[in-house]
């Protein structure tokens, strides 16, 4: 997640649901049907139960060389980490940006040691580690200029970790866009999985479906049926004029939103500001977020538990377990929404078995909050409400 990740996905929310779900069956039709597991204690089974609570260590490593996105992380961090109650972290890098030229692209020492100190300290406080490539930008705006790149990037990882632990895993693609589609990566996830294999038969490894990594992709989204070690990894930010309003980055629709409340409707009727022009999908937005109950309102768990029970019974159907891998609220909402969004979040991951890395841990959607050195408001009770 970063400030340039995020505006395209209004889009989806706002053209509907109908819209994606046809235009997924259409694709889906003209492609083979894929294995359904029928095994619930795959080694990838075994292993998700390693990735059950689990934070984003983001705005760090992830941005490009000379860039400085506001995140540092020292030791104290994961003993926090740990303390809190979380199992796991997800480590945003992009690695593309310390690679050398062709045809190796060999990746900087600097890199190497900037990852391994979070990996080690992870691993020294009894922290399991997702490792994933973040912001591709190049190679989703261009798959078959930059798959080679994409390649060489997972031979250097793979070799580089395949003495640690088991207690490591790789994600392949974090919100892949563009034309780097579903349909376009199933080919070449497979040969990035055939190249990790050979110096990592046994690690575990995420997989997302394109459309950052939309839970309505995962109809077109093909595994290679001789590798029951893969989680397949979702991202989910509904409802995005909640959870971005506020932020810089997003569209101007949503970054002149103040003050929308979780759940809807609010007692006083939401007004945008003044000289704000909104889009229609907005202004509709709005128009239900004003007037329907809590149980049919947008701004609802109604938003988000619908993308995660469909994530369930895909799960369910072909026997691959699911993490949601991103979800959050960013810190333009107020303290009281956030903590009832997460909380409601967090149940409904809970009523369908989803393990879950929530963004982030101390940035712009902070669980942690550096200043008091204590959760942010309301953020343990959601989370973790048995640790209070």
């Amino acid at each position: 997640m970063h400030p340039a990740t995020k505006p395209t996905i209004l889009f989806a929310l706002v053209a509907g649901t109908c819209f994606v779900h046809i235009q997924t069956n259409l694709v889906r039709a003209a492609l083979p049907e894929m294995r359904r597991v029928a095994s619930r204690n795959t080694p990838a089974h075994q292993a998700a139960k390693k990735f059950l609570r689990g934070t984003n260590l983001g705005n760090y490593l992830e941005a490009p060389p000379g860039q400085d996105w506001g995140a540092r992380y020292s030791e104290q961090d994961f003993v926090h980490i740990k303390a809190e109650g979380f199992d796991h972290v997800r480590l945003p890098i992009g690695w593309h940006h310390y690679a050398g030229p062709a045809p190796d692209f060999k990746l900087s020492d600097d890199i190497f040691a900037k990852a391994d100190f979070l990996v080690t300290n992870a691993l020294k406080h009894g922290l399991n580690v997702i490792v994933n490539i973040q912001h591709f930008d190049a190679f989703t705006s261009d798959p078959p200029a930059f798959t080679n790149k994409f390649y060489a990037l997972w031979r250097q990882i793979a070799a580089h970790y395949a003495k640690f632990s088991d207690n490591v895993a790789f994600e392949l693609l974090n919100e892949p866009k563009d034309a780097a589609t579903t349909v376009v990566l199933n080919p070449i996830y497979a040969e990035a999985i055939r190249e990790i294999r050979k110096t990592n038969p046994r690690r575990v490894i995420f997989v997302g479906p394109g459309r950052w990594n939309q839970v309505s992709e995962l109809p077109n989204l093909r595994l290679p049926d001789n590798d029951e070690n893969l989680i397949v990894t979702v991202h989910c930010y509904d409802p995005f004029n909640f959870t971005h309003q506020g932020a810089t980055w997003t569209s101007s629709d949503v970054k002149s939103l103040k003050g929308i409340v979780f759940p809807g409707p609010p007692t006083t009727p939401f007004v945008p500001p003044d000289g704000v022009k909104l889009g229609s999908g907005t202004f509709d937005w709005l128009q239900r977020y004003n007037t329907l109950p809590t149980e049919e309102n947008p701004c609802s768990p109604l938003a988000f538990r619908r993308p995660l029970q469909q994530a369930k019974e895909w799960s369910d159907h072909y026997g691959r377990p699911v993490h949601v891998g991103e979800f959050g609220c960013y810190t333009g909402a107020d303290a009281a929404s956030r903590g009832r969004f997460y909380a409601e979040f967090r149940k409904a991951l809970d009523e369908f078995g989803l393990g879950w890395a929530m963004w982030d841990w101390k940035a712009g959607f902070r669980y942690w909050d550096d200043k008091t050195g204590q959760p942010a408001p309301g953020m343990k009770e959601a989370l973790f409400p048995r640790n209070k």
